[in-house]
């Protein structure tokens, strides 16, 4: 008993040097982008003793583009931190 294929076949390529490339433009020239977003921070909790900080904090920021080749989407991001102060 065989499974499987008697000869290997590959995938056609999308692109042949004039069709094609509108569509994976983006994907295959990237390109580094820095975007811009924003973050607040708001101290809830201090403990002087204990050298410790704890609050809240929104990030609105795009998410990753893969390097040019999709639109960044929205993201909000809410959480809490926590931290220590050492001297």
């Amino acid at each position: 008993m065989a499974t499987g294929y008697d000869m290997a076949v590959a995938l056609p390529g999308l692109q042949t040097g004039e069709e094609g490339d509108a569509e994976l433009f983006n994907e295959n020239n990237k390109k580094f982008d820095v975007l811009t977003g924003s973050a607040e921070f708001e101290v809830q909790n201090v403990d002087a003793n204990a050298g410790e900080i704890a609050g809240v904090f929104v990030s609105a920021q795009p998410s990753d583009t893969d390097l040019g080749g999709k639109e960044p989407k929205k993201l909000l991001l809410k959480g809490i931190f926590f931290g220590r102060v050492e001297q």
